[in-house]
């Protein structure tokens, strides 16, 4: 009930090994760090974009509440502005500014959300994996069912999971697929989360609070799988291009390889326009 991945079943290993070289190679070239800036600019990005959506929201219903959205977003745009000033041509000197600038452009998007949140709820904001409200508990859960959906696709893309950039290797951490998922936490677990919320279709009730932490109930489960699996099948417009969320993972996994592989020349990291 804490959204763990504690297991996977998959098919054999995949038999092309040419992507997975050039993906070791890459994190002591400029195309780690290329990576890892991507990653980081989409998910400011989706979270940018998704506070917009908040406050658009609520402008004529709730006025102030829009108001503070707007100014807490135009606070966060400026720390997307400082990814590009970060230059190198190894990933690891600069992963420690990339999570600063993620970290200080989180707090202040985490504070806006919290806005957001009904009192009886009390989220003050992000915990990380020991969820001690309803709120976190639900992302913990949300974000586990995200990963596995990313797994899949960071797979079929010839890709070595535990391979990442921006997060560091770790004994039991798939840092690739930690990698992609900051691109689709906030359009698919963090908004569905709010939505759910703030409809009333799941309440304080419906959680188990300990000392220890919170955990959902079989009720709040249900819900929210049913949430995240629809909508990873509803379709949305990229473009000219109309492509359900788990097919637009695919593809940015592919986009990963092929940009590993030299076939295209830049990875785009996706993000949402409000």
């Amino acid at each position: 009930s804490k959204g763990e991945v504690v297991a996977r079943v998959s098919p054999p290993e995949m038999r092309t090994v040419s992507t997975r070289r050039e993906q070791y190679y890459a994190y002591k070239d400029w195309r780690g760090v290329a990576l890892a800036k991507e990653f980081v600019l989409a998910k400011l990005k989706n979270q940018h974009a998704l506070l917009g959506t908040f406050a658009k929201a609520r402008k004529d219903n709730n006025p102030e509440l829009a108001k503070e959205i707007y100014k807490l977003r135009s606070e966060h745009e400026l720390w997307i502005n400082e990814v590009s000033k970060i230059e190198s041509s190894n990933v690891d000197s600069i992963r420690e500014s990339l999570m600063g600038i993620e970290g200080a452009a989180s707090s202040i998007y985490w504070l806006a959300v919290a806005n957001l949140i009904p009192k009886e709820f009390q989220f003050k904001g992000r915990s990380g994996r020991h969820a001690l409200d309803p709120v976190n508990a639900m992302l913990n859960y949300g974000y586990g069912i995200l990963e596995g959906e990313v797994w899949r696709a960071v797979y079929f893309a010839g890709l070595d999971p535990y391979g990442g950039f921006l997060h560091a290797d770790r004994p039991g951490k798939p840092s690739l697929v930690l990698d992609l998922m900051e691109e689709f936490r906030q359009q698919l677990i963090d908004k569905t989360i709010v939505k759910l919320i703030c409809k009333g279709s799941v309440k304080p009730s419906n959680f188990i609070v300990k000392e220890d932490g919170c955990k959902l109930s079989d009720e709040a489960r249900r819900i929210l799988v049913k949430e995240v699996l629809e909508k990873f099948e509803r379709y949305i417009v990229i473009g000219n291009e109309r492509i359900t969320w788990s097919d637009l993972i695919l593809s940015q996994a592919r986009k990963i390889g092929k940009f590993l592989r030299g076939e295209i020349s830049r990875y785009e990291g996706f993000w949402f326009r409000w």
